[in-house]
């Protein structure tokens, strides 16, 4: 029997599960932690590719109504869910443009997702014949 006694404390079978019930929950959230940012990286990117178009065209053009519609345009060909609420604000002054993109990334959980932010700046473009 003492035999018996001694094994069964040796015996460690099932602990490798009671391992992965403690450390998977974890292992879980740094996962989404990571895709979450992903997700906003890519929503600033696709924001930082719609203020250069935008500012762009602002300075070429020195016409805001077709930058901005310009800047929509890029916004919903980006793709549906990668940059939503899309506000683009255009300012020029002098022989400056600036335009900053503000909108919201791909969000798997709405508790704690940042607005994506990307603000470009550029002279204006002077064509001289």
């Amino acid at each position: 029997m003492t035999r018996l006694r001694a094994r069964r404390r040796d015996d460690e079978s099932g602990a490798s599960s009671v391992e992965l019930v403690l450390f998977m929950p974890l292992l879980v959230f740094i996962i989404f932690l990571v895709v979450q940012f992903a997700l906003v990286w890519f929503g600033n990117q696709a924001a930082n590719s719609v203020a250069r178009e935008t500012a762009r065209i602002a300075r070429i053009h020195q016409d805001q109504g077709l930058a901005l519609q310009a800047g929509q345009r890029l916004a919903d060909q980006v793709g549906p869910g990668v940059l939503e609420d899309v506000d683009i604000d255009i300012q020029i002054t002098g022989d400056t443009v600036r335009v900053t993109v503000t909108g919201r990334a791909q969000e798997l959980s709405p508790i704690g997702v940042p607005r994506v932010r990307e603000t470009v700046e550029g002279p204006i473009e002077e064509f001289e014949e």
